[in-house]
Order: C-alpha cells, then sequence, then structure tokens
C-alpha cells in the first residue's frame, strides 16, 4: 500500500504561510481590543479624568512579518507613558480621581490574562477553518 501525500502537503503549506498567520492577526486584533477593554474596567483601571486617555484607545491592524505577527495597541502614548511608568513610591503619592485606578493598567492585564488573549487568538484560528 502507497499514500501519495503531495497534494495535501502544497495545501498544508499553503494554509501554514498563508491563512493562519491572516487569521492569526485578526484574531490578535480581537485580543488587542479585549487587552483595551479589560484595561478600562478591571482593577487597576486607566485613569479616567475627563476621558482624554480613554478616548484615546486603539488598536492597530497586526502587521504580518516574515516569522512574527506584531499587533500595536494602548493608549495615548505620551500621556499613558507617564503614569505607566510610576515606582511604586510615586504611585502612593497619586491622588487616583478614581477609584481602582492605577499605574500599570495595560501591562497588568497582558501578565494578568494573558490565556485569554491566547485563547481568542486560537479560537478564531479554529473557527476560520470550519
Amino acid at each position: 500500500m502507497k499514500l501519495d501525500f503531495t497534494d495535501f502537503e502544497k495545501r498544508f503549506k499553503k494554509i501554514v504561510e498563508d491563512a493562519i498567520p491572516s487569521e492569526a492577526a485578526k484574531g490578535l486584533f480581537k485580543a488587542g481590543n479585549e487587552l483595551l477593554q479589560d484595561a478600562i474596567t478591571k482593577r487597576p483601571m486607566a485613569p479616567f479624568d475627563e476621558g482624554h486617555l480613554r478616548g484615546s484607545a486603539r488598536t492597530d491592524q497586526a502587521k504580518i512579518e516574515k516569522d512574527k505577527i506584531n499587533l500595536d495597541c494602548g493608549f495615548n502614548i505620551v500621556y499613558a507613558a507617564r503614569w505607566h511608568e510610576l515606582t511604586p513610591g510615586e504611585d502612593k503619592r497619586i491622588n487616583w480621581t478614581l477609584p481602582g485606578s492605577g499605574a500599570k493598567y495595560l501591562s497588568s492585564k497582558m501578565v494578568a490574562y494573558k490565556d485569554k488573549y491566547m485563547f481568542i487568538v486560537a479560537e478564531h484560528i479554529k473557527n476560520s477553518a470550519k
């Protein structure tokens, strides 16, 4: 008995090289939006005074490169960097006007909910194959 996998290998290569990165990029975009939502609703939350920071939230389309997929998402970098880079001592001296808000409101979510975001990407890839 002889099995010829030539056609399968060609199609599988196309899926791996074309379809999966494209669908992973779409899933990353969804995960990036979820990250921003979590930064706004889960402690430590993004600060809110007049709404400028939250209004600056953005997720760009993921960029597919040769061996990686990059996603840029976040809040206005100039304003957000000031709060993100606080030392614990500086953070204690800040009077956060919104209860539950504080420094590291974005990076803390990336650590705490990384499995959630990767699940979003994986599910997107899986569902696209149906």
